[in-house]
């Protein structure tokens, strides 16, 4: 195998990585972590690891679990701290609505 082809290889496998931690995280759940953890569920979302599913990884080659896993794990950590910042911002955004209407 040459170095592009290598090179291709590890470029589909960081794609299907990081499609499928697209569609693993649950979003909502880390949305609501944000909303109801502030700062905190940031910090959470920042320092958990998402694991991908072993059953992805049988059979296959120890280079592929390795990139596979470390796309899979960035992916699925940005993923969750974007969600959870998304839901800490909402927090705010009702704070700074209730200041204003009550005032």
């Amino acid at each position: 195998m040459n170095d592009s082809q290598q090179h291709r290889t590890t470029v589909d496998v960081d794609a299907a990585a990081e499609q499928d931690a697209e569609y693993d995280v649950r979003k909502v759940y880390w949305f609501f972590i944000g909303f109801c953890g502030n700062i905190l569920g940031i910090l959470i979302a920042s320092v958990y690891e998402p694991t991908p599913p072993a059953s992805r990884l049988l059979g296959k080659s120890p280079e592929y679990v390795a990139s596979y896993t470390d796309s899979y794990k960035e992916k699925g950590r940005r993923i969750q701290v974007n969600q959870s910042g998304i839901g800490l911002l909402i927090v705010f955004g009702l704070a700074i609505l209730f200041a204003v209407m009550t005032s």
